[in-house]
């Protein structure tokens, strides 16, 4: 059993935050690169350690350098330019930069590989890949190149892939897929599990399917069967309801399940003896080298003090559960 956080880590409230924003603010352009650059990687630091020191075992680099769920690692593709901000991003309708696919979708070099060798050097933790996938990127874009939402989506998941692969070679070892528009069409699943196979050929890393924002139900057993699936990771806060149906479904030998039971919103910090009586009240569970215990999803609208507190959280609830 591991703990793990499914997503950002507040840096707004943290030192160099200040200093970060106007530089933001006087050449956003220019972020990435340069003071910007250099900003981001001090701030990268600091938003490790507050998750080791929190007891967090499988950690992000705090997504510091990811302006919305979309930008950062798509508009390093071929074929897609990054347009104006939206509203309506699935998972609990946050704000995101409007895909434009204006021609072919082609991946090019390595987009994330960079930010992960920074953040894994001397981190202390092990360092996830958080990416949000080629269906819910599908649902989002504005599509002026193919016509075919299933002709975009198999050409994002290819591209995407390849990307996947390059991470694997520069050592990444697990690798979260965020999917929440599956959640509200699930009649699309049958045709989602032939983008995840493409998404996750020659994959052999643990390859993490994350859904938040809705019910898994009608989704089971089939989501917990795709094919190279190492992790299903389930938003158990906004929807407990999702505890309750895996108690019906039959889990592969090989397959871990990361349970998100702290949220991501809100100033009540859940208590370690509440997240543990919650897990050991939920039947049908793998065995606790299976399991990981996680956010619902992101923590970045909060405070650092609070996303602290509730990682500190999920490693006394191991502790608890942990203990005979």
């Amino acid at each position: 059993m591991i703990t793990t956080n499914n997503g950002s880590f507040p840096w707004r409230g943290t030192p160099l935050a200040e200093e970060l924003e106007r530089v933001l603010a006087a050449a956003p352009a220019s972020g990435p690169a340069g003071e910007g650059r250099g900003l981001r990687d001090r701030l990268t630091r600091q938003l490790i350690e507050h998750q080791v020191r929190a007891g967090c075992e499988l950690i992000t680099d705090g997504l510091v350098r990811r302006e919305d769920p979309v930008g950062h690692a798509v508009g390093g593709l071929d074929g897609i330019v990054i347009g104006a901000w939206r509203d309506g991003y699935p998972a609990g309708g946050g704000r995101y930069r409007l895909p434009i696919v204006k021609g072919e979708v082609a991946w090019k070099a390595p987009i994330l590989v960079e930010d992960y060798l920074f953040a894994a050097a001397g981190a202390g933790a092990a360092i996830k890949v958080v990416l949000t996938g080629p269906y819910t990127l599908s649902t989002l874009a504005e599509d002026q190149a193919y016509g075919d939402p299933m002709a975009l989506c198999v050409a994002l998941a290819t591209a995407l892939n390849q990307e996947l692969r390059a991470l694997q070679a520069a050592g990444v070892t697990f690798i979260q897929v965020d999917e929440p528009a599956i959640l509200g069409r699930k009649d699309d699943f049958p045709v989602f599990t032939r983008f995840w196979e493409v998404l996750g050929r020659g994959v052999q890393v643990t390859l993490a399917l994350h859904l938040e924002g809705g019910t898994i139900h009608g989704l089971l057993p089939g989501i917990a069967r795709l094919k190279r699936l190492g992790c299903l990771s389930l938003d158990c806060v906004t929807c407990p309801e999702n505890l309750e149906a895996l108690g019906s479904a039959a889990f592969p030998d090989s397959l871990r399940l990361c349970l998100g039971l702290v949220s991501g919103v809100g100033q009540t910090v859940e208590s370690p003896e509440a997240i543990a009586l919650r897990v050991r009240g939920t039947a049908g569970l793998p065995p606790a080298d299976r399991l990981l215990l996680g956010t619902s999803g992101d923590l970045g609208c909060l405070s650092p003090a609070m996303a602290a507190a509730k990682l500190t959280s999920l490693s006394g609830a191991k502790r608890l559960l942990l203990t005979p």
